[in-house]
């Protein structure tokens, strides 16, 4: 999951002074933020930054922060950052409007600054969770084909190789004896054979003194 600093959020807000101070109160949190004075500019830095989260103000000269939102939402889908919409208007119909566009949160100005770095944090929190699920999948699919042009390998050859009956380990060709997941990972095909050194000696130790009568010798009466 990403440290604090890595973590970018992008303010997108016409107004200088509110702009400002959103800028501050990021960077007191330690996050990296960028800014842009309308929705042109913000997807602009949406596109070559890449930000986790996006607080944008609805009403905007050029693109607006609904359109932003809408595009965003639209073009990137999962990998789209969180969205978060402020604006003046605080109908219902104007709330339902903007998350329905897309919008992950909605707050309507003027709001404490204090909400607006809890949504922050909050939005995070879901926004870094999404992440790191996304790289296990990709981790888990990229495992899977690692596993299966292994399996592909193993269908070619059509071979065995020796398996010890007492702990499971396969040899490697020479004196080693490998877990079979990591031969597996490594080589081919797994059959059951001989036991390697180490169970063989284990088991003779196991016998009366410490030796195991070799075949066809004498026995006292």
């Amino acid at each position: 999951m990403k440290a604090t600093g890595d973590i970018k959020v992008l303010v997108v807000e016409d107004d200088p002074f509110f702009q400002r101070v959103l800028e501050k109160r990021l960077r007191i949190e330690g996050y990296q933020v960028l800014t842009a004075a309308d929705g042109r500019e913000g997807m602009r830095h949406i596109v070559a930054a890449e930000p986790d989260l996006v607080i944008s103000d609805w009403m905007m000269p050029e693109v607006d922060g609904l359109e932003l939102c809408q595009s965003v939402k639209t073009g990137l889908r999962e990998a789209a950052p969180y969205f978060i919409l402020l604006t003046a208007k605080g109908e219902i119909s104007d709330r339902l409007l903007g998350l329905e566009t897309g919008a992950d949160d909605y707050l309507v100005k003027p709001c404490d600054h204090g909400e607006i770095m809890a949504r922050v944090r909050a939005g995070l929190r879901i926004v870094l969770l999404h992440q790191e699920l996304r790289s296990t999948v990709a981790n888990l699919k990229l495992a899977n084909a690692e596993l299966e042009g292994a399996r592909a390998e193993l269908r070619r050859r059509g071979g065995a190789i020796a398996r010890c009956n007492g702990c499971g380990r396969v040899c490697d060709g020479g004196d080693e004896w490998l877990e079979p997941e990591r031969y597996v990972a490594m080589h081919a095909d797994v059959a059951a054979c001989d036991e390697c050194p180490g169970c063989a000696g284990a088991r003779e130790d196991s016998q009366p003194g410490g030796v195991t009568p070799s075949p066809g010798s004498a026995t006292s009466a």
